[in-house]
């Protein structure tokens, strides 16, 4: 393959890799500046946010219930005489069960009748703190919205079954009933079901006398908290914080901000909604029936964290659910809280590992997935035996090497031939510059007398670029090198450079460095086109490669110079009667 096929190659996996943001960049895919700008302070440790530890009064706002349940004139249909309820105590006592299993430490609340708190018991900031994955909860998650709103279960006191006090699950299963009662027959059930190995709970939703609430429609169940910011380099974690659906059995991203607000909803059969950053998720699944439609919401803003500017997002998502005037409601759901792992989150049997966005690239994705499901599933493999995911990726790089060697081999004896023919072939193009065809005719029998086939030089190249793509979608989306250490200053290699003088751009110089020389000793010519690509196209490779994960940078540092043992073997002296056979 000359090198003018080498750069269309290298340019195309660029638009692949890059392709939103090209879109961005060129307009096609708009995305309206936010006017607001704030700053992001700092929060306090997890534990320390934790409900029993915070101001009460900010979750015991808002003494008495909703208009609509105390106006007797919206009871709708049947028009109920009573009140729905008497008025809420100004100091309802907030009641905390806290429930303890193998993956979360979950916290219950008597106002709203559910968790506000969740703590990942295997998973930690970079200080050692566990992930709190309701960081400010301004009401239970998830609630409940009836009549546009009016009513959202998170507002109500509830009564827990269970006295407060810690609980650990040891056995199946534990399940725990929060009740709201109203002197007009309304009864709201929320029933929860706790595992001690599973980064999920179920929750069955009951309401009795429905009907008497005035609405026949639908109602949603909401997840109103964003997701928690767990990586040192915030932008990272933003620029991945969406609202993701499955509609249609599609996967559906709904982020369509207007002016800095996302108030966006998609219709169609929905199997699954959530929030997501770039490595921990929340998400609603409805089992007794499917839902309707999601609805997103939420605000971006920019602000400025540690001297860089970061685009902040706050999604909030809702699954909108049929009630069809039903006399009693009974719904019920999983709600998996815990980390994007693909395999994980594939047990679920609903699409769930669509989240990741892993072979979701257009036209390509369906190419890119099966190389992504190998390497996340020989990566674990390998860190079973060798507890280091840096040295697994240079075996690994080192495996891929062999398994490619056949046809390597073949590239670089095409290259060299190729290299040995380029006088000849610039005699040709100099005596038939005025007749391309003839030119073309003349340069294929040139081929074929010395047994040169150009275009194997792309055969490498274009195996590699699937498996490159795969790794990509890999170490952005998965939780797999999360806080990997290698060795040295590399203690992460889910990180990528962060600038110019962040540490982790020595393994960008030593990338671009390897490139260079590769190029170097397998140029097919020495002219003054192809000197300047040898020193530019490592540049421009290194200027857009820099911000991917280390664990990427490494792999593809250590395939290069794992690949200049074909010249090593393979190197011959210059010979004008070139014979590749």
């Amino acid at each position: 393959m000359d090198r003018k096929s080498i750069v269309l190659v290298v340019i195309l996996a660029l638009v692949v890799l890059f392709y939103w943001q090209i879109l961005d960049f060129l307009g096609i895919q708009k995305q309206e500046p936010p006017k607001q700008t704030a700053p992001v302070e700092q929060t306090e440790s997890p534990q320390q946010q934790a409900v029993q530890q915070q101001d009460s009064s900010r979750l015991q706002s808002g003494s008495g219930l909703p208009d609509l349940l105390t106006d007797t004139s919206s009871f709708g249909r049947e028009s109920a005489p009573e009140m729905l309820a008497e008025t809420v105590s100004d100091s309802m006592a907030i009641d905390s069960v806290i429930v303890t299993t193998d993956m979360y430490q979950v916290t219950l609340i008597s106002k709203g009748g559910g968790p506000v708190s969740i703590l990942l018991r295997e998973q930690t900031y970079r200080d050692g703190e566990l992930i709190e994955m309701l960081p400010e909860p301004m009401n239970v998650a998830p609630e409940a919205s009836f009549a546009n709103g009016a009513v959202m279960t998170g507002d109500l006191p509830f009564e827990s079954s269970l006295s407060p006090g810690t609980y650990a699950v040891t056995g199946d299963e534990f399940t725990i009933d929060y009740t709201f009662q109203a002197p007009n027959g309304v009864e709201i059930v929320k029933h929860y079901i706790f595992y001690p190995d599973k980064y999920s709970y179920d929750m069955v939703l009951t309401v009795r006398n429905s009907d008497r609430l005035g609405i026949d429609l639908s109602y949603e169940l909401v997840w109103n908290n964003p997701p928690p910011i767990t990586e040192p380099d915030a932008k990272t974690d933003f620029q991945e914080m969406n609202a993701v659906a499955m509609i249609g059995g599609a996967r559906k991203q709904l982020d369509d901000y207007d002016d800095g607000s996302l108030n966006q909803t998609e219709s169609g059969t929905t199997t699954w909604a959530g929030v997501r950053s770039k490595y921990f998720a929340g998400v609603l699944i409805p089992r007794s029936q499917a839902a309707e439609g999601a609805h997103a919401t939420g605000r971006k803003w920019k602000a400025s964290i540690d001297g860089s500017e970061v685009e902040v997002r706050e999604p909030k998502v809702a699954l909108q659910m049929p009630l069809g005037g039903r006399h009693e409601l009974v719904d019920s759901f999983t709600v998996f809280v815990g980390p994007m792992d693909y395999f994980l989150m594939s047990s679920y049997d609903v699409g769930l590992e669509d989240m990741l966005g892993i072979g979701t690239t257009p036209f390509v994705g369906w190419i890119i997935k099966p190389f992504a499901l190998a390497v996340m599933w020989a990566l674990p493999i390998m860190y079973s035996v060798i507890s280091n995911y840096g040295i697994v990726i240079i075996l690994f790089s080192l495996l891929i090497k062999i398994i490619t060697m056949p046809l390597s081999l073949k590239s670089f004896k095409s290259m060299q031939a190729m290299k040995d023919l380029q006088p000849k072939i610039e005699e040709l193009k100099k005596k038939y510059q005025k007749n391309p065809q003839a030119m073309n005719q003349e340069m294929m029998k040139l081929y074929k007398k010395h047994g040169v086939n150009p275009m194997s030089g792309c055969l490498p190249i274009l195996l590699q670029m699937p498996l490159l793509f795969a790794m990509f979608s890999v170490f952005r989306a998965t939780i797999l090198l999360r806080d990997a250490p290698f060795f040295w200053f590399i203690q992460d290699l889910s990180h990528g450079a962060t600038g110019f003088t962040d540490p982790y751009i020595s393994l960008v110089i030593i990338m671009v460095g390897a490139q260079f020389l590769s190029q170097h000793l397998t140029m097919a010519s020495s002219t003054q086109q192809n000197k300047a690509l040898m020193y530019v196209m490592p540049l421009m490779m290194g200027f857009f490669l820099y911000s991917l994960p280390a664990g990427l940078i490494l792999y593809w540092i250590c395939f290069s110079v794992f690949s200049l043992l074909d010249w090593l073997v393979y190197r011959k002296p210059k010979n004008p009667e070139v014979q590749t056979a």
